[in-house]
């Protein structure tokens, strides 16, 4: 008996000279047949045969390997049998060993010995031994796939591969001797395992899982199941849906779908797709998410509002099809709507936001970056009709000048986020009125708005203390004197995006160090005029020990390592950029990362200028002039 034989339940029969087997001697040609039959939970029965002839006579050998389960009481009874049938030309013998289950209530296992008969000749061994392997290896194929572990076939039975190889060698050796005591040692060793066996509360499936698990899953109540549900994604619930018909009715309840996120299905998702969704939903969904789903059109979201009329977020960024019939069907049905993001959406006109303001006056963020048609006339009707905006994004949009921030100014005193990122038409006269109005002002971004002035920090420093995060990349025109005046009023900033301010100078630096306690990132890059001394300051503030986590210092020309040299003391820095900082060495580099294991440096060293030639001819043509 071979441990693959012992693995898959397969019994390898050789024929040789026994003191029980016949008189089969060394010259003599084995003939004989496998067969494999799956337990009950299997459906596949293999059988493989192998026969050859000698002049003086033929044995014939079968293995067969049955399970039975007699569910006759409450507990299960597992029976298999093992059957050895030898046949000769001059006489026949047989070898059978039953097993038999009792009546009593508890489990029982009982497996006959299996029976080996050496053969001096090893060639024979060999050549059952590679069929037996082919034979386990196209059940495992058939049953499970080819990627499947082996699994004992024999249900309730636990067959070790290393004491079957063991025990049928021990037998093996000693058959020809005593028989009777090899076959007794194997009904103690499964007597054994038998009542390990039924030791166990309940029985094994074929698979490994247990009957008690899928009852306890049927037996778990409809609104614990639904409340778990609730907190998956789509594709876990596609998952829970596939297990058993009772899971994919739950699954695929309405209740479950309340927040649908198909951003990483972007490119697969088509009407067809949204419409069964919505359909599904209906008053379930308050959440979906369709950013970048390019195929996505007017007909879906008309469908889609008819459907939900609860939805309160609805995400259609990057959605390059959407017109304004969409947002007319969205204001007419989805009246408790909170938040839309249009972003990227091209083909958004005013009308839309005259739409949403008629339809939907629980309105409290948009975006509508990147809407080029977005011009002033849209966002007054929005803000005449959503008087609850917290959040506005116009990011890109090159048509919204200062009449339309004074109308969310008036219109809006609760705002409290306020893209305007490339909006260049904007001046100090309307961010100073807004900053008058709205005092819950947290974020505030008026990157590459060239025409601000200090006027604007001052008037954001005497009205808007709650101010946490600026952004002001690319206004030329503030100095020192509006950061002064910021350091000292606004002590909640935490995030300062200062790029291309160039007329600020380490002063700045200074007053953020004392009056800003909380700032975590810093942007200081083409920043020109600051200096080493101005990064002392900084790090000697209450917020750079343990505070401040990014400093991006691209393009400062006069940083050097002694900029490094004061870093060390922030213990919490993760990263910092030093993209064309020409006095950076490397050497400074290291050494702070010995003292800051896990910071992050960005730096970029140019090329080396080879030495001048000092001696020679000068050629007229570099060799790229003569390949060209």
């Amino acid at each position: 008996m071979f441990a693959s034989a012992a693995e898959t339940g397969v019994a390898d029969v050789g024929s040789g000279g026994t003191s029980n087997a016949g008189s089969g001697g060394s010259s003599g040609n084995a003939s004989g047949s496998i067969e494999l039959l799956c337990p009950p939970s299997g459906s596949s029965s293999i059988s493989a045969s192998f026969s050859s002839n000698s002049g003086t006579s033929s044995q014939t050998h079968s293995t067969a390997i049955s399970s039975a389960t007699d569910h006759s009481n409450n507990n299960n009874n597992h029976n298999p049998s093992l059957q050895l049938n030898g046949n000769a030309s001059s006489n026949t013998r047989q070898h059978s060993s039953n097993t038999s289950s009792g009546s009593n209530s508890s489990n029982s296992s009982n497996i006959s010995p299996p029976i080996s008969i050496s053969n001096s000749n090893n060639n024979h061994n060999s050549s059952s031994n590679i069929i037996s392997g082919f034979c386990s290896t196209i059940w495992r194929s058939a049953t499970f796939g080819s990627a499947t572990p082996v699994i004992n076939p024999l249900p309730g039975v636990h067959i070790n591969p290393k004491s079957m190889e063991s025990s049928s060698d021990s037998c093996s050796l000693s058959s020809s001797i005593a028989p009777e005591v090899c076959l007794a040692d194997q009904q103690q060793r499964q007597r054994i395992t038998s009542t390990q066996d039924q030791q166990e509360d309940q029985s094994h499936t074929f698979l490994g899982a247990t009957e008690l698990d899928d009852e306890l899953i049927k037996q778990l109540p409809k609104e614990v199941l639904l409340r778990v549900f609730s907190y998956l994604d789509v594709v876990s619930l596609c998952r829970c849906a596939q297990v058993c018909k009772y899971w994919n009715v739950l699954a695929l309840d309405g209740s479950s779908w309340q927040k649908i996120n198909l951003f990483d299905f972007q490119r697969d998702i088509e009407g067809p797709v949204i419409e069964n969704i919505s359909q599904r939903c209906r008053g379930f969904l308050k959440s979906l998410s369709l950013r970048g789903c390019q195929s996505v059109g007017d007909q879906s979201v008309r469908t889609l509002a008819n459907h939900c009329h609860n939805i309160e977020h609805l995400d259609l960024s990057e959605c390059k099809k959407i017109t304004d019939i969409s947002t007319q069907s969205i204001s007419r049905y989805c009246s408790k709507l909170t938040a839309i993001n249009l972003d990227s959406c091209s083909n958004i006109t005013d009308n839309s936001l005259k739409y949403l303001s008629d339809g939907c006056p629980n309105l409290m963020e948009i975006n509508v970056s990147w809407c080029h048609l977005i011009s002033e006339n849209g966002v007054e009707a929005l803000a005449r009709g959503c008087v609850k905006l917290r959040k506005f994004s116009s990011k890109g949009c090159k048509q919204i000048n200062d009449n339309a921030i004074l109308c969310l100014a008036k219109y809006c005193p609760d705002l409290m986020v306020l893209n305007l990122h490339s909006c260049e038409t904007i001046s100090d006269s309307s961010i100073r009125q807004l900053a008058a109005n709205c005092h819950k002002l947290q974020k505030l971004c008026v990157s590459k708005c060239a025409d601000l002035t200090d006027l604007t920090l001052l008037s954001l420093s005497q009205h808007n203390h709650l101010l946490n995060t600026l952004e002001v990349s690319g206004c030329r025109n503030f100095t020192d004197i509006g950061f002064q005046a910021l350091g000292r009023n606004c002590k909640y900033l935490e995030r300062m995006d200062l790029e291309e301010c160039s007329q600020i100078t380490d002063l700045t630096l200074a007053h953020l160090a004392t009056g800003c306690p909380s700032l975590e990132k810093l942007t200081l890059s083409h920043c020109e005029l600051i200096t080493d001394d101005g990064i002392r300051h900084l790090t000697t503030g209450s917020c750079a020990a343990e505070i401040l986590s990014v400093l991006e210092l691209d393009n400062c020309p006069l940083i050097t390592d002694r900029t490094l040299e004061h870093l060390v003391s922030c213990h919490n820095l993760q990263r910092i950029e030093l993209f064309d900082c020409q006095l950076i060495s490397r050497t400074a580099i290291r050494k702070l990362k010995n003292h800051l294991p896990n910071i992050k440096v960005h730096a970029y060293f140019a090329p080396g200028t080879p030495p001048a030639v000092t001696s020679g001819h000068r050629p007229r043509y570099c060799r790229c002039c003569e390949i060209l």
